[in-house]
């Protein structure tokens, strides 16, 4: 396993482009995670806002 790592980073070194590729999607794929748990956080909160607002209607 480790001789694998050694040669992908051999052969990223010989190809910066290649290499460039690679970072560019680990920070697209990173960002698109991170965007995702906002959105996740935020419909909690409407969610639980949603709830509160109701608790009040029905009392």
């Amino acid at each position: 396993m480790l001789d694998l790592g050694r040669k992908v980073v051999g052969a990223l070194r010989d190809h910066p482009l290649a290499l460039a590729l690679v970072v560019i999607n680990l920070l697209f794929l990173t960002g698109f995670g991170f965007m995702l748990r906002e959105i996740a956080r935020a419909v909690a909160r409407k969610d639980a806002l949603l709830a509160d607002i109701a608790s009040h209607c029905l009392r």
